[in-house]
């Protein structure tokens, strides 16, 4: 992606999240709605007695919890993709906790500096632009900076149906779309500053 398409999605993003980023009612992302809410809309969270630490829920509660094993959520096996699909989750619910999970690990490495999690990310990001496609989610635009960021034309293709996919039905994002666009916008910010 040339450096002159970054402010313009950033631009984007802002002007379609902020109307929407409003509402402190629960936003619909059931248990990741606390550590979500924690790290996107700012409000306090208390790390739960015990570490949640499995899947996309893990990943979103390490933001807050330093007791989560990122490293071992990261090794669960599976043929590229972050999270297994499991048993029983349809391949919609998969592809939406999968993206998720993409997004809150953007986070960790940056914050974390681990290039090695970086580096997951963009292998894992590559499998899927080889093998799920973007609407295979439920209309969330999770780990659309994820995309954006690899900057091929594949990547910015997913990344592009993911947003279309969120204002399909009334043309502006639900509350909980709203504000993951909002937090993919901040998240090009800091790439922008470098």
């Amino acid at each position: 992606m040339s450096s002159l398409a970054l402010p313009r999605w950033i631009a984007h993003l802002r002007r379609l999240a902020e109307p929407a980023a409003v509402s402190a009612a629960p936003l619909g992302a059931g248990a990741l709605d606390v550590p979500f809410r924690g790290a996107v809309c700012g409000e306090p969270v208390e790390a739960p007695a015990e570490p949640i630490g499995t899947g996309e829920l893990g990943l979103w509660w390490a933001r807050f919890d330093e007791r989560v094993d990122v490293d071992e959520i990261l090794a669960a096996p599976t043929d590229g993709s972050l999270l297994p699909q499991g048993l029983f989750r349809t391949i919609e619910v998969w592809t939406d906790a999968e993206l998720s999970a993409l997004h809150a690990l953007w986070w960790l490495a940056r914050d974390r500096q681990r290039d090695d999690w970086r580096r997951r990310l963009a292998d894992a990001r590559d499998w899927h632009l080889l093998n799920t496609q973007p609407d295979n989610a439920t209309n969330r635009p999770w780990a659309l900076h994820v995309f954006l960021l690899g900057g091929t034309g594949e990547c910015i293709h997913y990344a592009e149906t993911l947003l279309h996919n969120c204002l399909t039905m009334t043309g502006r994002p639900d509350p909980l779309s709203a504000w993951i666009l909002l937090d993919a916008a901040r998240a090009l910010e800091e790439e922008a500053s470098g």
